[in-house]
């Protein structure tokens, strides 16, 4: 098998196992109710009425126009049987060669039902059913059902299954109509349900484009008023870094003098850095721990604090410090 037939192959596959389950899913939905499709009552050899949907069987006390012919269980004969790899359309004619090995009676003085289920080696799982032909005649000549009403074998689970006759293929036909009618009123209805949802996105579209178009025939008479508004931005920025620069300005005098008054006479100043309202000194003082203390109860000061150890200094028996601290200002204090 080269690599374009084995590729057309699993894309055939792929397709019969979709529709498979597509066609599994609705009669599921038609079995509930929940899809469109006409109940059959059908009648057994004894008079008993069942309402037939789909693949699902009920019993009834009384019944409408009896429209099929139903065959019970313990008059059929059940099996299954499992298929290789083929296309789904060929179940046919692969079934019903695989039946006649297996019916006790010719297929054609047979009636028979079978459904097919996809294994998972790519092959497929049959299960059937077989009855006499005789069968079906007694119930018609019994109960007066026409000769064109499908027949259905009962299975014991509560099943019904529709022989694969004329009749089936009428009602394959019928039930791609109704379909087709479900699939089109489904589509109006996620149509509707999507032009629902996009309709406010619409709306806001049709307002933003209004807008736009408001703002376009008024920007040119905004045009006078925006230079205004630039030119009184710049003035107020102009206003306020005056302002911030005065607020931070600190006055070195007033920080010379605060210190001044701070130090005791004992105390040598060799370096004083001021950078805004940050301070850093250093010097000589006997005692540099009494001193940090001295400074940071001064009320024009505050965070003050030794980055390093002071150093004792053995010529002058002094310590060398270097503080670092931060103004408050005069208002503080």
């Amino acid at each position: 098998m080269t690599r374009k037939t084995a590729l057309q192959y699993r894309f055939t596959q792929s397709v019969d196992r979709i529709a498979w389950g597509l066609s599994d899913l609705r009669d599921r939905l038609v079995g509930r109710g929940w899809w469109p499709s006409s109940a059959t009552v059908a009648v057994d050899v004894s008079g008993a009425r069942w309402t037939i949907r789909g693949r699902r069987a009920t019993a009834r006390a009384r019944a409408r126009k009896v429209r099929a012919v139903a065959i019970a269980a313990d008059q059929c004969l059940w099996g299954e049987l499992t298929l290789p790899a083929m296309p789904r359309r060929g179940l046919q004619s692969a079934v019903a060669e695989a039946l006649h090995s297996q019916s006790p009676l010719p297929l054609d003085r047979t009636l028979h039902a079978w459904y097919a289920q996809p294994t998972t080696d790519g092959g497929w799982r049959v299960q059937w059913g077989l009855a006499p032909r005789d069968a079906m005649e007694a119930v018609r000549q019994g109960q007066v059902v026409q000769e064109r009403a499908p027949t259905y074998l009962l299975g014991p689970d509560a099943t019904a299954w529709m022989v694969r006759d004329a009749a089936f293929r009428r009602w394959q036909r019928r039930q791609a109509g109704w379909d087709a009618a479900a699939l089109g009123a489904l589509g109006l209805a996620v149509a509707a349900a999507a032009a629902l949802a996009l309709m406010p996105a619409a709306l806001q579209r049709q307002g933003v484009v209004g807008a736009m178009q408001q703002l376009q025939t008024l920007e040119p008479q905004a045009a006078p008023i925006r230079q205004q508004l630039d030119a009184l931005r710049v003035q107020a920025r102009v206003l306020e870094d005056v302002r911030a620069g005065h607020e931070a300005a600190v006055p070195a005098a007033a920080i010379i003098d605060a210190l001044a008054a701070t130090l005791p006479d004992n105390t040598v100043l060799y370096r004083l850095d001021i950078n805004g309202r940050d301070i850093r000194l250093s010097g000589l003082a006997p005692n540099a721990t009494d001193l940090l203390s001295r400074i940071a109860s001064h009320a024009a000061f505050a965070d003050a604090k030794a980055p390093s150890a002071a150093v004792r200094d053995p010529g002058s028996n002094k310590e060398h410090f270097t503080f670092e601290l931060r103004w408050k200002g005069e208002s503080s204090s």
